[in-house]
Parts: structure tokens; C-alpha cells; sequence
């Protein structure tokens, strides 16, 4: 088997637990805010922890995968982000429950830094979309676990800790990872980067990654709190569209990556953002006199589908910024972008814990359209492709 695939399909099931991980948590808000005494706005910091600690952790192993190698970033960031998930789950108070929630996050910030960077590079040119796009599929393929794991829990559910500690077992991945996944080529001569020859390039990607993670998660940070508090949708229900939406978005991510390397990846972004001003408000109603299920899903699956374009903007940076800084450049965006989600989800906690759940829901759909216009605004004033995809030294 060719050594790219096996890039490709260890850096999609990292990516997957990542997410796994990242999310498992928001089927269980009721559990942890009773065990430990949480408002929902505290429990929305703890969310948030795991988006933070991405920034620092894409910042730190960012540059060690352009130095040492994405392999083993890609491990240790696999490893330490599913052993601190296992130890939430027996964390024996609040200071700690977020301590490992924060560590956490600054190793799902190595995962995707090294995992995406690895399978890039090692594509053939004419798959490289294509083998984007699987790599992001991971993250469908995460959230819907997370769904699967909710329906075999439904009867249990009560026993979050139990539930928690299923973000354990993406280290099963670590011996296939070190066994069969070869090393990227990373020049390591000591050229001295003018990383600030990439800044403009760089807050174009931040701005509009920041967009993405802002829209998706108002909307799914809080979806299992919308439907069941206010849309009173059942939770089998909850559980299979998560399933059943995220399995699309993983179809969608791998669809918008394969067009991504025979169309214009800009008119991709455009239509994904089209499809998500159109199916944000029927995902997440703004009134409650407009609370439908059958149109909620709808809207839901909708929503998943048009997120489909999320590899793209990876994709669009990695071909405009040369091998010797791509880890880092590529790690602090994406993960620049989840610590903007993870605020954005906290005001969205400040906002349910003082005016309530009816609220919480018009609030997503402000945040939501405000950051769909700053993905748009990223798209618009993006250079041509390969405009810095050359090396900027330092005088």
C-alpha cells in the first residue's frame, strides 16, 4: 500500500477522535453541571478549554513539525489528547476537570498540525483536494461517533464519567501510526523565516477559519441543548440525526475536496456559504413559534452538507505557503480559528445563563450570520494562488 494512504487514513481516524473528543462532552452538560455544581455558562468555559488549548498547542508542536517531523507530533498529539480525555473522566473536582480539559486541547492543536500537513504533502498533486478532504471527513466521522455513542449510552447516560472515558480509545491508533506511517521530507537547514512576510496571508486565513469555527460551533456546541431544552425534540431522535448529519458532512468534506482539484476553490467557499446563510435559521429557529422538528432536521442535515467546503480553506493555505513554514502558518490558523469558536461559545453560555434558552437561540443565528460574513470577507481579498508560496528570509 502506497505510503500516502496510510498517512491519509491514520491523520482521518486522528482527526476523527480529535473531534470525538472535543464534542463527547456536550451530550453530558446536565451530568457535569450537577456533579460539580456548573451554570451553563461555566460549562460552556470548560467546552471552550479545548478550543484554547489548540492555539497554544498548534503554536508550540507547530514549529516542532516543521523541525523534527510531522510523525511524531502526530503521536504525541493523538496519545495526549485521549489519555487527558480518559483522565476528565475521573477527575475528582472542578479545578481539575478543566486543568485536563485545557492540557487536552494543546495536544488536539499538535493532532491536527502534524495529521492534516502529513497527508498533504505525501498526496500526489492530483489528490491532493481529494486526500483533504478525507482527512477533514474525520471530523463527520468524529461527530457522528459521538451520536453512536449517545444511543448505546441513552439508557446509561447518567454514568457520564463511563461516557467520558470512551475518548479514550483513539490510542489504539498509536502502534498503526508508528508501524506503517512514513515521515514527511522536512528541510531542516537553519534559513532564518521572515514569518512576517506571511502576514497578510496569514490573517486572511485566520479571519476566515475563525469564520468557519465560529458558525459551526454556535450551532453544534449548543445543538443538543437546543433540541432537547428547546425544541423538546426527543433524544433518540438527537442521537440519530447527529449521526446520520455528521455522516454527511464526512461525505460532503470528501466531495468539496475532490471538486476542490478541478474547480475554483474560492466559488467552493462562495456556495458553502450560501447554503449555510440559507440553512442556519432552519436549523436553529430563531422564535419558538417557528419550532418545527421536520424542518429543524432538514435544516440540520443542510447545514451539515454546506460545511462540506471547511477543507477547502486549509487546502487554499497550504498551496500558498511554502513546505518550511506550513506547519506552523497552517496550525496557528485552524487552531486560531477554533480558540475564536471557543469565545464565541462562551459568550453564547453568558447569553443562555442570564436570559435564558430562547435567547441562546436568536444569539446563534446573529453570531452564526456575523461570522459567515467574515469567511466571506477571507474569500474576497485572498491573494492569487501561489502568490507566497516562496521562501520570505530574514535581512
Amino acid at each position: 500500500m502506497k505510503s500516502y494512504i496510510h498517512a491519509t487514513i491514520s491523520s482521518s481516524l486522528a482527526w476523527a477522535g480529535n473531534i470525538y473528543d472535543l464534542l463527547l462532552m456536550t451530550y453530558v452538560y446536565y451530568y457535569i453541571m450537577r456533579a460539580f455544581s456548573l451554570s451553563y455558562f461555566e460549562v460552556s468555559i470548560l467546552f471552550a478549554l479545548g478550543l484554547i488549548g489548540r492555539v497554544i498547542g498548534g503554536i508550540i508542536f507547530g514549529k516542532y513539525a516543521d523541525s523534527i517531523g510531522r510523525k511524531p507530533v502526530l503521536i504525541i498529539g493523538t496519545g495526549g489528547y485521549a489519555i487527558f480525555q480518559g483522565l476528565m473522566a475521573f477527575s475528582p473536582n472542578v479545578f481539575l476537570l478543566f486543568i485536563f480539559r485545557a492540557i487536552e486541547g494543546i495536544f488536539m492543536g499538535a493532532e491536527w498540525t502534524a495529521g492534516t500537513v502529513i497527508a498533504y504533502e505525501q498526496a500526489p498533486r492530483s489528490l491532493k483536494g481529494f486526500v483533504t478532504g478525507i482527512v477533514q471527513a474525520g471530523y463527520g466521522i468524529g461527530y457522528a461517533l459521538t451520536g453512536i455513542t449517545y444511543l448505546v449510552f441513552l439508557s446509561m447516560i447518567s454514568d457520564w464519567r463511563l461516557f467520558l472515558l470512551m475518548g479514550a480509545t483513539p490510542l489504539i491508533l498509536l502502534p498503526y501510526v508508528q508501524l506503517k506511517v512514513k515521515e514527511s521530507i522536512v528541510k531542516t537547514s537553519k534559513i532564518r523565516i521572515n514569518y512576517k512576510g506571511y502576514l497578510s496571508i496569514l490573517l486572511k486565513a485566520t479571519l476566515g477559519m475563525s469564520g468557519m469555527f465560529i458558525t459551526y460551533f454556535a450551532v453544534f456546541g449548543n445543538y443538543p441543548t437546543i433540541a432537547t431544552d428547546y425544541a423538546k425534540m426527543p433524544e433518540a431522535i438527537l442521537g440519530i440525526l447527529m449521526t446520520i448529519a455528521n455522516l454527511l458532512l464526512a461525505f460532503s468534506f470528501i466531495l468539496f475536496g475532490r471538486l476542490a482539484d478541478r474547480v475554483n476553490k474560492k466559488k467552493l467557499i462562495l456556495m458553502g456559504l450560501i447554503g449555510l446563510l440559507v440553512s442556519l435559521p432552519l436549523s436553529v429557529p430563531a422564535l419558538s413559534q417557528l419550532v418545527n422538528l421536520y424542518i429543524m432536521v432538514l435544516g440540520t442535515l443542510m447545514f451539515s452538507f454546506f460545511t462540506g467546503f471547511w477543507p477547502v480553506m486549509p487546502l487554499l493555505l497550504a498551496d500558498a505557503v511554502p513546505l518550511e513554514v506550513r506547519g506552523f502558518l497552517s496550525g496557528f490558523a485552524y487552531n486560531f480559528g477554533g480558540l475564536a469558536g471557543g469565545i464565541a461559545n462562551i459568550i453564547l453560555g453568558a447569553i443562555e445563563s442570564i436570559y435564558g434558552i430562547d435567547a441562546l437561540s436568536k444569539a446563534i443565528n446573529i453570531i452564526g450570520f456575523t461570522a459567515i460574513v467574515m469567511v466571506f470577507v477571507s474569500i474576497i481579498t485572498w491573494p492569487k494562488s501561489g502568490s507566497k508560496a516562496k521562501i520570505i528570509l530574514q535581512a
